[in-house]
């Protein structure tokens, strides 16, 4: 397989959305920045013309009559930008220009950051051609107050031209930053990860081929990930090369054990005519040179079958446990007439298993149960119980227990559980079948007074004949 470089597609990268990603962040964080500011700005803008129309209105102080010549208040009232100012001082009134129509009245007294933010925003949108009058009382004159009447065409440009330059600052910072951002991440981040996705895909398509360690490794998270990564490929490859040995060894085992259980079956042959030999020392070694033939010829068996047979997938069907218990017993335990069997199953108790399957491991247990009161008088008890979502079932008996040295490798192939006539490969089955329909087998105890194993089978259906019997 030729090996391909993993490439994003353009704009997917964790480039190009971390570049999107600050931009959108900043411009976020402008506009945020940008609303006060707005408004401030509008509010600057008008507290300077009010000091300005303040000022102006002074001159009239000194006017003779309080009056002044029309020119010259025009003047003042063009330098302060405003069309008209009235000062309400002390009951008495000071006046430049002329009242005119206004479309809006504003009073800077009662301002919140929320109403200033509104007003901003309204005067960006609202018609170019706007009056607006506005009320304030004098910073300067306690006692004051001031009422201008102030075109808004002036400050709605000015407050146009203060976002334009916002805007540009904005987008010349997000880029600003953005770049730098993702200078910063290629380098430290996504570089780094795009080696170590290489090497990923390298060891996905050459598994077996090893590669040179990386040189000064990283202190950071990077670094970790990697060194894990370094550690996780050796332990792979080492478990990879011992899998790929154990099945050629696999594959030899299977073939040596198909060419012995022929010449087993030949030396069973003779050994058979020596049973009918006149010679009585050969006669009494007779049998027990078939039980040993008989016993290499089941590992033999029972070796070609795990290699070679693998368990078809399970058919799962409803049906009663007690009918397939006396099917298992009359089969495991026939001519084990030292033997009492006892059974505690609750009438009704259905299981959803595959009953091949079930029968197999049931079989197994009674008869590794049978082994192990051979030679004496003993008890073999099998009970279920339906408990919150599973049925369980337990095998036990009175023999001496399983040896402490088997107990962790119980379930493993080709582990003896101190039987000399066993393969080891029994109990293994038994769970690959079980966990095969969604069960498991457990030793549930062991020890001088006897054993007992644990079969668990799920529920995936309400079992009525049960729950009927348990609540009468």
């Amino acid at each position: 397989m030729a090996e391909t470089a993993f490439r994003p597609r353009l704009g997917r990268g964790l480039s190009a959305r971390i570049l999107l990603l600050t931009c959108l962040f900043v411009l976020l964080g402008e506009v945020l920045i940008y609303l006060p500011s707005i408004a401030r700005f509008r509010l600057v803008f008008l507290e300077e013309r009010l000091a300005a129309a303040e000022l102006a209105a002074l001159a009239l102080d000194a006017a003779p009559e309080g009056r002044l010549d029309p020119a010259l208040e025009g003047r003042l009232l063009r330098y302060a930008g405003v069309s008209a100012v009235t000062l309400w001082r002390n009951g008495a009134e000071l006046m430049l220009g002329r009242i005119q129509p206004v479309d809006r009245v504003v009073d800077l007294a009662e301002r919140t950051p929320w109403r200033l933010v509104r007003d901003a925003l309204a005067v960006l949108v609202a018609e170019p051609d706007r009056r607006l009058r506005v009320v304030v009382p004098s910073p300067r004159e306690p006692g004051t107050v001031i009422d201008v009447i102030v075109p808004e065409a002036p400050l709605r440009a000015a407050m146009l031209d203060y976002s334009r330059r916002i805007v540009t600052l904005s987008v010349f910072l997000s880029l600003l930053v953005a770049v730098l951002l993702v200078a910063s991440l290629w380098r430290l981040v996504v570089r780094p990860l795009r080696v170590l996705t290489a090497r990923l895909e390298r060891f996905r398509l050459r598994p077996e081929e090893p590669e040179p360690e990386p040189g000064n490794p990283r202190g950071d998270e990077l670094g970790i990930v990697e060194a894990e990564l370094v550690r996780m490929r050796a332990g792979l490859r080492q478990a990879l090369a011992e899998k790929t040995r154990l099945a050629a060894l696999g594959a030899a085992v299977s073939e040596l054990a198909h060419d012995l259980k022929n010449m087993l079956a030949s030396a069973v042959l003779v050994s058979d005519r020596l049973e009918k030999s006149a010679d009585p020392a050969v006669r009494q070694i007779a049998p027990r040179l078939v039980a040993s033939l008989d016993r290499a010829i089941r590992l033999c068996t029972d070796t070609l079958a795990f290699a070679r047979d693998r368990p078809r997938p399970p058919r799962l069907e409803r049906f009663p446990f007690a009918p397939l218990v006396e099917e298992v017993r009359s089969e495991a335990l026939a001519g084990a007439a030292n033997l009492g069997f006892a059974t505690e199953i609750p009438p009704g108790l259905e299981v959803e298993a595959d009953r091949d399957h079930l029968h197999r491991v049931l079989a197994n247990l009674l008869r590794n149960a049978r082994e192990a009161l051979e030679g004496r008088a003993g008890t073999i008890r099998l009970s279920a119980r339906s408990r919150e979502g599973a049925v369980s079932i337990a095998v036990e008996d009175d023999g001496p227990g399983v040896p402490e040295a088997v107990r962790a490798r119980l379930f493993t192939s080709f582990a003896r559980s101190g039987k000399p006539q066993g393969s080891g490969l029994g109990l293994a089955i038994c769970r690959e079948l079980l966990r095969a329909q969604g069960g498991d087998i457990s030793l549930a105890r062991t020890g001088p007074d006897g054993t007992m194993f644990e079969v668990t089978l799920p529920v995936r259906g309400p079992t009525r004949a049960l729950d009927r019997r348990a609540a009468e």
